[in-house]
């Protein structure tokens, strides 16, 4: 981890450079701070458009500046005989709810005004790239740490106060503070107690796995078709399963009797579409670990009948990178990119509490998955 601020000690000669012929050069490069400003401010634009866009985070999530979410859940109604005399009993739905985080984040540069003053434009470069990877791989992890996560969100350092819960998926009683009792469909009737995340022994997954995934979907009222996400270390065992069709290669002309997905290759951000099973679009996503996956139903880009649901400040509909010098540090009005960084809030929670089902196949035991 290359930490701390970049001050003149970062300018040294690098290995592979002639001193000599680039002493003319050492103290700049003639690139002004307006070109400067201007990359970091569009940097920061770009990835939170990135954010937005994402064809995975897009099908799981949508985005709110509401703190709380009310929904139905199961209550025992149904229909009366018509009499001629005789007036129907009034009958109402149940309701429960919830809250959602909210969180700040930040990201330092780190420049002092000496460094920016003598500075090589590639190691600016470098830090703003570095700093976008930052923003990007810890939106990945807050979304899935919260998919993999059984246990309620809760407290202050959530943004949720003292006594407010934000929960994950339908899950028994025991495990949550917010009890969720699922509405009935299809004469399927639920109690507290029903569980969507699903430990199962073996230690690899099955055909079973993605059966019972799809079946948990359905009963809620989920139709075909759904997205489940594996992690890398899972990919050629649910490859090599009977019954799963791989997407058409890029490179590879198939057979006339070779069965392929209709689905297309894709790739984004390390992130690549693997096949089809049981009705599920099945993508390999960095940061899931082993033995882990997600089956879940997309209702379209930033739905809001998407499972999870991220809450932004108020007044803001989707996520916004901020850059500005750190108040903090006292640099002041005057070099405005003097420890220059970056800034966002934003905190992840469930919406659909039956549209997702996290299983973990190498122990029947659930346990919290844990995100990188």
């Amino acid at each position: 981890m290359a930490t701390g601020v970049r001050d003149t000690a970062s300018l040294g000669m690098l290995t592979g450079w002639d001193a000599t012929e680039l002493k003319k050069y050492e103290l700049a490069d003639g690139t002004p701070f307006s070109v400067v400003a201007a990359q970091l401010q569009t940097a920061a634009s770009g990835v939170a458009a990135e954010l937005y866009a994402d064809p995975i985070w897009a099908s799981l999530v949508s985005y709110t500046d509401m703190l709380e979410l009310e929904y139905r859940v199961g209550v025992s109604n149904g229909m009366g005989r018509y009499t001629e005399y005789g007036t129907p009993d009034p009958k109402r739905a149940a309701t429960e709810g919830h809250m959602l985080p909210l969180l700040p984040w930040d990201r330092g540069l780190g420049w002092t005004w000496r460094y920016l003053e003598a500075a090589r434009m590639a190691q600016i470069q470098a830090d703003i790239a570095d700093a976008v990877k930052d923003v990007r791989d810890n939106f990945r992890v807050q979304i899935l740490t919260r998919l993999l996560k059984r246990g309620d969100d809760s407290g202050a350092y959530y943004g949720l106060g003292s006594s407010g819960y934000s929960p994950g998926f339908a899950t028994a009683a025991a495990s949550t503070a917010v009890d969720f009792t699922p509405p009935s469909y299809g004469g399927s009737t639920f109690t507290s107690d029903h569980e969507h995340y699903v430990g199962i022994s073996g230690g690899a997954f099955t055909a079973a796995v993605f059966t019972d995934a799809r079946d948990e979907l359905l009963e809620h009222g989920h139709e075909p078709t759904y997205n489940f996400l594996i992690g890398k270390s899972d990919a050629s065992t649910v490859a090599g399963l009977t019954g799963f069709v791989e997407t058409a290669k890029q490179l590879v002309r198939p057979g006339d009797d070779t069965a392929q997905a209709v689905l297309g290759a894709s790739f984004n951000n390390g992130a690549y579409r693997l096949g089809t099973i049981s009705d599920f679009d099945v993508w390999v996503v960095p940061g899931i670990p082993q033995y882990y996956g997600v089956g879940y139903k997309s209702y379209g880009a930033n739905s809001q009948r998407n499972p999870l649901r991220i809450r932004l400040p108020k007044g803001y509909a989707r996520p916004t990178v901020r850059v500005f010098s750190d108040p903090r540090s006292g640099a002041g009005a005057a070099y405005p990119l003097q420890y220059a960084m970056l800034f966002l809030e934003y905190g992840v929670g469930v919406a659909e509490r039956t549209g997702a089902t996290p299983r973990y196949v190498n122990s029947t035991t659930w346990a919290d998955g844990t995100a990188a």
